[in-house]
């Protein structure tokens, strides 16, 4: 068995958000974990001028700097590899420790628990709106399919998520805190950076770890702050590529997580879902809705393009990865 340094290793992948990573960093500092711990920082922004300060500044951290934005999942494998701590816990830069002190909690209830593989806690900025039942069959990526599905299976939502429990087992959890046992996340193959720039990631690795017979589970009576959106400046651009990438990791969830027929039709709708958005087009445009139509016809230029590479080369993994050394 391999001799770990750490109790833990906590993995920040970091893209242009130097500010919101401060104050990640500072929580630490006010709420600092019981267990041993070393922080990892892979920052995917290969340019940035802000790296050498920080790196200066903040020499309690191993700070990496990526070879380019190859997406959240190479930036957390990145990390992982230089970890020497026997869980990882992976974090998303606006993210703040709050004084629940939940990471030695769910350290604890990792290891305490052999039938579970990943272990999370609520995000602080979640208002209970049923966010956390979140479910891995590919099929239920249709909203309508979702609607159905909770309609007809209320009483077992109800079993499967009581309101006063402590503990939840959804499909999956968020991937701003995914804490996982280093030799487990080996074992599964770590994050699918072949196929995800971003989005679906959380899903995906989730997937693995239950087909070894392994549960995820949500502690609810612990927090962590999480901003959402921390990385991100709203403006059509940065809407248009979210909503677009959203789109293409679906279809490679979709192609990494079923089979057949089942898969060949899940893809096939998700192409007709695409042109709905000629009918939202419609009306955003009768309705003068200038940003919106335009973030619309963006989307489903960008993922018609996304169609042709995938005819072109015959494959459903997303462009950015494709020609990009790792």
């Amino acid at each position: 068995m391999k001799a770990y340094q750490f109790s833990l290793s906590i993995i920040i992948v970091n893209y242009q958000s130097w500010d919101l990573l401060e104050n990640c960093l500072s929580s630490f500092k006010r709420y600092p974990p019981s267990a041993t711990f070393e922080i990892i920082v892979v920052d995917n922004g290969a340019k940035d001028i802000r790296f050498d300060a920080f790196k200066k500044a903040h020499k309690e951290i191993l700070l990496l700097k990526n070879k380019g934005n190859y997406g959240f999942s190479h930036g957390c494998n990145l990390g992982a590899s230089y970890a020497r701590g026997e869980s990882l816990l992976f974090l998303n830069p606006d993210t703040e420790l709050t004084e629940d002190k939940a990471i030695d909690t769910m350290l604890r209830y990792l290891d305490k628990n052999a039938d579970v593989g990943i272990v999370s806690c609520r995000n602080l900025s979640e208002n209970g709106n049923g966010k956390e039942e979140r479910f891995l069959s590919p099929w239920l990526l249709f909203g309508f399919i979702r609607f159905f599905y909770r309609q007809f299976n209320k009483k077992k939502l109800i079993k499967d998520y009581p309101r006063d429990s402590a503990v939840w087992f959804p499909g999956w959890v968020t991937g701003s805190v995914v804490l996982i046992n280093n030799e487990l996340f080996q074992k599964i193959g770590h994050w699918n950076q072949e196929r995800y720039w971003m989005y679906s990631e959380d899903p995906d690795l989730c997937f693995k770890v239950t087909r070894l017979g392994k549960k995820v589970a949500l502690l609810r009576n612990l927090t962590i702050k999480h901003l959402g959106g921390g990385t991100s400046k709203p403006s059509i651009e940065s809407t248009t590529r979210y909503k677009t990438e959203d789109f293409i990791s679906k279809h490679n969830y979709i192609q990494e997580n079923s089979t057949g027929v089942a898969r060949v039709l899940m893809h096939t709708m998700f192409f007709f879902k695409l042109h709905l958005l000629l009918l939202a087009m419609a009306f955003s445009l009768l309705l003068l809705q200038k940003n919106k139509l335009v973030i619309k016809l963006k989307t489903f230029t960008r993922c018609w393009k996304y169609y042709l590479h995938a005819l072109r080369h015959r494959t459903w993994k997303n462009p950015r990865l494709m020609d990009q050394a790792r």
